[in-house]
């Protein structure tokens, strides 16, 4: 019972880990990208927990509302009128199969790993930071 305890306790820590390391990265990386803030955001369940402790983010229940739209594997299926938004992908396989995905954030082998699409960042007149430039194709 202790084993078990203490390795839930583990888990636990590293998961929040992540959360906490992927939060920072939002942060630094989506108001740079669209120099708003709070930056208004539609996201999937999974984002939803990691930028709801943020004050640089406001997270609307309507994408119509939304300035950027942040998706993870499981969330594919995008409202019509969502179409035209930017998206910021939470997985490769989303920033892949999404044609207005411009970014991506996701963990490869338990390394962090971020892209970004050069036509679809002009496609939204979207400019990255210096910092950033390097991950761009």
């Amino acid at each position: 019972m202790k084993k078990i305890l203490i390795i839930f306790v583990f888990f636990t820590t590293i998961l929040n880990a992540n959360n906490r390391y992927e939060l920072k990265l939002y942060e630094k990386v989506l108001p740079f990208v669209f120099h708003k803030t709070p930056l208004i955001v539609f996201a999937d369940k999974d984002a939803n927990e990691i930028l709801k402790y943020s004050k640089k983010f406001k997270i609307v229940t309507k994408c119509k509302k939304a300035v950027v739209i942040l998706i993870g594997s499981d969330f594919l299926d995008i409202p019509d009128e969502c179409k035209d938004k930017p998206i910021f992908s939470t997985s490769y396989r989303s920033f892949k199969n999404s044609e207005n995905s411009f970014g991506a954030f996701y963990w490869r082998k338990g390394r962090p790993q971020i892209k970004f699409k050069n036509k679809v960042l002009e496609k939204y007149n979207l400019t990255l930071p210096n910092f950033l430039r390097k991950y761009a194709k």
